[in-house]
């Protein structure tokens, strides 16, 4: 399986070493995949462009910055026949899929880290727990919307989903060793380490097209764009 990557940077890289380094130069013109891993501002053009030539495009999240145009890319892909897959990885952590909710009433999303700052909060850490939401609870409702702290790097507020009081706890200033955990209710699910890899296991399941719902990964990205929007 032929590949093509675009954007080298901090995520870049990383996919590229998850592809073994064994990508293709532009003009990708014997390709089977694109990878996207641009800046978001730059995705509607990209992946546009690559649909068009009939091409499969793995895109790194958010697929663009609102609903309308990540709507129509996934629409056109449709229509084009073609694969288009936004990474919301989160979902394929064993933890994750391990998990089994009851009741509950709070949830807390702690993420600490030290970097990295070439993207805003909101769509480098807000979106992976939106779409979590959802996966986890269902499309619902965000309202009483409360910022206790807001900054480039620290981002920190509460609000309502559905009945269900959500708190949002976001420091990439961190000094000490990266945390992320999910606190629901009286339990505490650490994502810190994981324990798989889920962007190799969303690569290889692409590359070999194998148990993805695409239709459910474009859902989840469009609903998750619906609530970014709401923080843009």
């Amino acid at each position: 399986m032929k590949t093509g990557l675009i954007g080298y940077g901090y995520w870049g890289k990383i996919i590229d070493s998850k592809l073994k380094n064994n990508t293709i130069v532009s003009p990708f013109d014997d390709v089977d995949w694109i990878f996207v891993a641009t800046p978001p501002k730059t995705h509607y053009d990209i992946v546009k462009e690559y649909i068009l030539k009939n091409k499969n495009v793995f895109c790194e999240k958010p697929l663009t910055l609102d609903y309308k145009s990540s709507k129509e890319l996934i629409d056109l892909a449709n229509e084009k026949k073609v694969h288009l897959y936004i990474d919301n990885l989160f979902i394929l952590r064993d933890e994750i899929k391990k998990l089994k909710l009851k009741s509950l009433n709070n949830i807390e999303f702690i993420w600490l880290k030290k970097g990295p700052y070439n993207d805003t909060l909101v769509n480098d850490l807000l979106y992976h727990d939106l779409y979590l939401l959802i996966h986890l609870l269902g499309v619902g409702k965000i309202t009483n919307v409360h910022y206790i702290e807001k900054s480039d790097n620290i981002l920190i507020f509460t609000f309502n989903y559905n009945n269900i009081k959500i708190k949002i706890n976001y420091n990439r200033d961190w000094s000490d060793k990266k945390t992320k955990i999910i606190k629901i209710d009286n339990n505490i699910i650490d994502l810190s380490v994981p324990q798989n890899d889920p962007l190799q296991e969303s690569i290889d399941m692409c590359l070999n097209k194998n148990n993805i719902d695409f239709e459910y990964n474009h859902y989840l990205s469009l609903e998750t764009i619906k609530l970014l929007e709401l923080f843009l």
